[in-house]
C-alpha cells in the first residue's frame, strides 16, 4: 500500500474526532464609560464553552450573577490562563463575590455539565458582571448591610437574581458548605457581620420549628424594621415512605421559597438527618449528592421518587405558597 493512500485512510478515521472537538470561544468584556458593570445575554449548546475575559486589579471586588434557563449550566471564575478555578459554580451556586488576588485578566467560563452536553442540551443565560473597589457604600435609600457591629435586629434578603436563591453557608466565605438557601423578601435575624478579604459576610438566623443559621453575603441583606411580615419559610408534614412496599407515613419538612416555584425543601428522615429537594419553576432539579430523582404529577400533587425506594408527596402549595 502506498504511503499516500495509508495517510488518507488514517486521516479519514481521525478527521471526525478532530471536527467534533469544541474549541473554547473567548469574548473580551468592557464596561460602558462611567459604569462598573455590564449585563450579557447569550446561549450555549452541547459542548460549547465561552470564556468572558476582563482585566482587574488586585483587591478589587468582582461580582458575578448567573441566570441560566437550564439548571445544568454553570460558570467558573479563573485567573488568566491558569486552569485552576477560584470559583466553581457546580459546587458553589450561581453567584460569586470576592476580592481578586492579583492584577491581570480573569475569565468567567460558561459551560454545560458533561451529561447535559452529551445530550446536546442548550441554555439561554443572563450574566451580570461587576468590578468595584470596595463593597457597596451605605446610603439612605439602599440601607444594605455595611457595618460590622451593631446594625438592625433583622435583615431582609434583596437583590438575588430572579428565580435564584441566596446560599447560606456554614462560615463566612464561598469555600464553606451550603447549609440552606433564602429567597428575596425572606427575613432573618442579624447576628453580626465580619470581613473575609474585601467581602462582607453576615451571620444570620431564621427562626422557626427547624431554624436555619449560617453566613450570607452582606450585599444581599437590607435592613428590615421588624419580622412582622410573614416569611417564605414554612414547615409541616407530608406523606412519605422510605422503602419499597412500605406504607405511606408522615415526615416533617421545612421549605424556603423564592418566586415562581423556586423552592428548597428539607425533609426530616426518621433515622436522622434530612433529605434535600431543590425545585425551579415547580420542577425537581436535584437532591443530595449521588441521589437519582424522579418527579411525577397528579393534579396539583408532586410525587417524588429518590433512588427508586423513597417516595414523597408534595402539593404545589408547598413550592409556590398559598
Amino acid at each position: 500500500m502506498k504511503i499516500s493512500t495509508l495517510f488518507l485512510i488514517i486521516f479519514a478515521l481521525v478527521a471526525p474526532s478532530i471536527g467534533a472537538a469544541q474549541p473554547i470561544s473567548e469574548q473580551r468584556v468592557s464596561f460602558a464609560s462611567g459604569t462598573s458593570g455590564t449585563t450579557l445575554q447569550s446561549r450555549i449548546e452541547g459542548s460549547q464553552i465561552v470564556d468572558y475575559i476582563l482585566g482587574a486589579r488586585a483587591g478589587q471586588v468582582m461580582t458575578v450573577d448567573f441566570a441560566p434557563t437550564n439548571p445544568s449550566a454553570y460558570f467558573n471564575v479563573m485567573r488568566g490562563t491558569d486552569p485552576t478555578a477560584i470559583f466553581i459554580g457546580s459546587t458553589s451556586g450561581n453567584s460569586f463575590s470576592g476580592a481578586l488576588p492579583a492584577d491581570g485578566d480573569y475569565r468567567i467560563r460558561v459551560y454545560l455539565m458533561r451529561s447535559a452536553a452529551r445530550r446536546n442540551e442548550a441554555a439561554d443565560f443572563t450574566l451580570n458582571i461587576g468590578i468595584g473597589g470596595a463593597t457597596p457604600a451605605h446610603t439612605a435609600s439602599s440601607d444594605y448591610a455595611d457595618g460590622l457591629a451593631g446594625g438592625p435586629d433583622w435583615w431582609s434578603v434583596a437583590g438575588v437574581a430572579g428565580g435564584d436563591l441566596l446560599n447560606v453557608r456554614s462560615g463566612p466565605g464561598t469555600s464553606n458548605p451550603v447549609v440552606g438557601q433564602l429567597g428575596n423578601g425572606d427575613r432573618v435575624r442579624n447576628l453580626g457581620c465580619r470581613m473575609n478579604g474585601q467581602t462582607k459576610w453576615c451571620e444570620i438566623e431564621m427562626p422557626g420549628d427547624q431554624p436555619l443559621r449560617g453566613w450570607a453575603a452582606g450585599r444581599y441583606l437590607r435592613e428590615a424594621a421588624t419580622a412582622s411580615t410573614p416569611n417564605r419559610e414554612a414547615s409541616g408534614m407530608i406523606p412519605c415512605a422510605l422503602a419499597v412496599g412500605q406504607p405511606m407515613a408522615t415526615c416533617t419538612f421545612r421549605v424556603s421559597r423564592g418566586s415562581g416555584g423556586t423552592a428548597s425543601v428539607w425533609v426530616a428522615l426518621p433515622s436522622g438527618g434530612e433529605r434535600y429537594l431543590d425545585f425551579r419553576e415547580g420542577r425537581l432539579i436535584g437532591s443530595d449528592p449521588g441521589m437519582q430523582v424522579f418527579q411525577d404529577r397528579t393534579g396539583d400533587l408532586n410525587i417524588i421518587s429518590i433512588n427508586g425506594t423513597e417516595r414523597y408527596e408534595l402539593p404545589d402549595a408547598i413550592l409556590f405558597g398559598g
